[in-house]
């Protein structure tokens, strides 16, 4: 029995591995592709959820036994941008999303796991362009990139949302170091600090963090920190280092116009707010030289291993990889970081599986990374090395699965 299990493996591998890329994933049925060993129970499946600029929000099945992915159904209306998802903390089957559009807005879902489908709740208009989330508790903030805002609205378990409680909007008096892309102020991301008492909201256009303080469901507004000229922060990143005489917490940040990540030591005076000391800042593509590339390529997401050890960002429209099976693929910076003073060492550049990785996502274990590739409309599914942090390339194409309309968020669910 063992020889002609193993004869089946082999042969469904080698059929896997001459299948026509791009074809569908039902060629091979899932039941049929091997188990490989996971963190997960054999023939477990995780929920993804994948937002697309084109007005879709799809859920996909992953299955890291078998490493498969399918789709599970697909959530669309008209002229709806979900750019932007993320889960209830509590509540793990209510999905908000941002509606890019104009009006904007925050959009509630319900999920149901059995059949991994999405049924909407509710519904607030916003300002245009909204693109981020970041929720505690009962209070809901969004950024809007469009709108120059940061706005503020409260929820419940139920995934009821309020009218916009608190709006800000920002204008500049005259354009940025870079003036078509920072004409006007433009928050990026809404985050929360680790002690839970503030929002962190990089504003691209401005070249500002912008920091609230918050009270309950409402938010206000303090001193605003100052970034190099023509940086463009996008996203960041909060890590607490755990050092021997006190917890030191860290914030790295990635500038999307200067393709950088921008390390700083965060502290709380008693006056109530937040400080940011620049202690590191270090290329995306190091070494690369990019200043005659027809698109110039700006740095993505930025993701922290959950161990502390490994720092992440991907590159959009920098082609570094050429001539793959699936064409040519953009690249993930793989960093180092120092558990002692949280400063960056680059690792190496790895493959995103195509190009525009806009987003990417690590699944609870860390062992799985899900990448969402704007341009190839694709999503790709890697394995992760825990003790290098480096990407470990699928074996065959079950872990490339087609999103249609340009996916730019993924989470897991």
């Amino acid at each position: 029995m063992f020889g002609s299990d193993l004869l089946r493996r082999l042969s469904i591998r080698s059929f896997a591995l001459l299948r026509i890329r791009g074809a569908s994933n039902w060629l091979i049925p899932e039941e049929l592709v091997p188990a490989h060993s996971s963190v997960y129970p054999e023939d477990a499946t995780r929920l993804l959820s994948v937002g697309a600029n084109g007005g879709d929000i799809s859920i996909i099945k992953y299955n890291p036994s078998r490493d498969t992915l399918v789709h599970a159904s697909v959530y669309s209306e008209p002229n709806f941008q979900p750019s932007w998802q993320s889960v209830h903390p509590v509540e793990r089957d209510i999905l908000y999303s941002v509606d890019e559009a104009n009006p904007g807005g925050l959009v509630s879902f319900h999920l149901d796991r059995g059949s991994g489908t999405l049924r909407k709740l509710s519904r607030s208009n916003g300002i245009n362009g909204t693109v981020s989330i970041a929720i505690q508790n009962n209070l809901v903030v969004v950024a809007a990139y469009l709108g120059q805002s940061v706005q503020a609205f409260e929820t419940n378990d139920q995934g009821d949302i309020s009218n916009p409680r608190d709006t800000f909007t920002y204008s500049l008096n005259q354009p940025g170091t870079d003036p078509e892309r920072q004409e006007a102020p433009h928050p990026h991301q809404a985050l929360i600090d680790p002690s839970g008492r503030f929002i962190v909201v990089p504003d691209l256009g401005a070249d500002l963090l912008r920091l609230y303080a918050i009270n309950g469901t409402r938010i206000s507004e303090l001193p605003a920190v100052p970034i190099p000229p023509g940086s463009g922060p996008r996203h960041g990143h909060f890590l607490e280092l755990d050092l021997p005489i006190a917890r030191q917490t860290m914030f790295y940040l990635v500038t999307e116009l200067r393709n950088s990540v921008i390390v700083y030591t965060v502290d709380y005076p008693k006056t109530g707010s937040m400080t940011f000391s620049r202690v590191q800042e270090i290329d995306t593509l190091p070494g690369i030289d990019t200043r005659n590339a027809t698109v110039p390529p700006n740095a993505g997401e930025i993701v922290i291993s959950n161990d502390k050890r490994f720092l992440y960002v991907s590159n959009r429209n920098d082609f570094t990889f050429k001539n793959r099976a699936y064409g040519p693929s953009d690249s993930i910076a793989l960093y180092k970081i120092d558990c002692e003073t949280g400063l960056l060492t680059f690792v190496k550049l790895m493959e995103a599986g195509g190009i525009m990785p806009r987003h990417f996502s690590f699944d609870p274990s860390n062992e799985y990374v899900a990448i969402a590739l704007q341009l190839s409309d694709v999503v790709v599914m890697y394995r992760r090395n825990a003790a290098t942090g480096e990407f470990i390339a699928p074996e065959y194409d079950e872990t490339r699965i087609t999103i249609p309309n340009k996916p730019v968020c993924i989470q897991w669910l």
